[in-house]
Parts: C-alpha cells; sequence; structure tokens
C-alpha cells in the first residue's frame, strides 16, 4: 500500500503543472491514473488486489467512477471531440475571410476545465488522505485521525462546495469515527 500512496504523492506536482499549464489531455491521463491509484488502495484495503490487472474503478464511489470513461479517453486520445476541443483554435486570424476550423500547437487556458480538473485533482487528494487514514490506523491504532484533522477534511469539502467546485451528498463528508 505505502508505493500506491508514494506513487500518487509523486504525482501530484505535475498533475497540478499540466492544469495550471493548460494541459489538459496530459492533467486528464494523470487524473485517470490518480482514480486507478485510489481503486488499487481500495482494492488492497478489501484484499481484492489483481497482481496484473488494471484496478476495478467501480470500488470507487459512484461520482468518480463516472469520470473514469471520459478521462481514459482523453488519456488514450481515442475520442475525437476530446483531442479537437484540447487543440482548436477560436481565435480570429487576420486576413482570413469567414469562420475557419484552425488546430493550435500551444495550451490555451479554459477557464471552466481548469476549474473543474482541479477540484477532481482536490477531491482525489482528499479522499487519499482518507485512504490513508484507514491504512495507518489498521497498522498503528495510535495514528487514527484527530478531530481537528478530520474538522480540516471536512472544511475542505465544505469550502469546494461553497465555490461550487463540487456538490456535496448527505454523508459525503470524511468522518475519521468511521474509521476507527
Amino acid at each position: 500500500g505505502f508505493a500506491l500512496f508514494a506513487a500518487f504523492v509523486i504525482g501530484l506536482e505535475p498533475c497540478e503543472g499540466a492544469i495550471s499549464e493548460a494541459r489538459y489531455l496530459q492533467a486528464h491521463a494523470m487524473l485517470r491514473q490518480e482514480l486507478e491509484i485510489l481503486a488499487q488502495l481500495k482494492a488492497v484495503g478489501a484484499n481484492r488486489r489483481k497482481p496484473n490487472g488494471a484496478p476495478n474503478v467501480a470500488a470507487l464511489e459512484q461520482s468518480l467512477g463516472r469520470l473514469y470513461g471520459g478521462l481514459s479517453a482523453a488519456a488514450h486520445v481515442s475520442r475525437h471531440d476530446i483531442v479537437q476541443s484540447a487543440t482548436a483554435w477560436d481565435g480570429e486570424v487576420d486576413d482570413l475571410p469567414g469562420p475557419t476550423n484552425m488546430t493550435r500547437y500551444f495550451p490555451e487556458t479554459n477557464e471552466g476545465l481548469a476549474r473543474r480538473s482541479y477540484a477532481l485533482h482536490i477531491y482525489m487528494i482528499i479522499r487519499l488522505v482518507e485512504e490513508l487514514s484507514v491504512d495507518l490506523s489498521f497498522r498503528h491504532k495510535s495514528a487514527a485521525f484527530t478531530a481537528a484533522e478530520n474538522e480540516a477534511l471536512n472544511l475542505a469539502i465544505d469550502l469546494m462546495a461553497a465555490e461550487g467546485m463540487l456538490e456535496v451528498v448527505v454523508d459525503a463528508g470524511f468522518n475519521a469515527d468511521t474509521y476507527k
């Protein structure tokens, strides 16, 4: 399990950089890997990890599992509409009549996509912290989350909901008492 946690942490900075640099196809490939790491952690925790296979994202909450297909399409550049939206040039070009359909070879910021991508990234970090809490409390009973740490995670989720970055459903918040 520790190697999976480490792999996730090592990928934090490149993923955040790709999002902030408007390299969305690459960022979504990394977000997909974060989802797969979370799924593997769930499988390890349930003692159902396959030694040579893709993780079963069905083990994740439904809202995360639904995103897997789109992230996979971005990672595999298998859907033309996704690739085209990441490379389309909508800017004006001098001396060309009428609308044009052009491809750009540089990143261009899409505020909505960047915000949604970053929200997903942060949410998966929160879920990773929850998995780490479960793992640590299983290995070391004294390592359970404190009330202050639990409150900090719940505040992060509340802030994301207040900013419109995610929708919170009943009992979606992290509760360390569940894992004691």
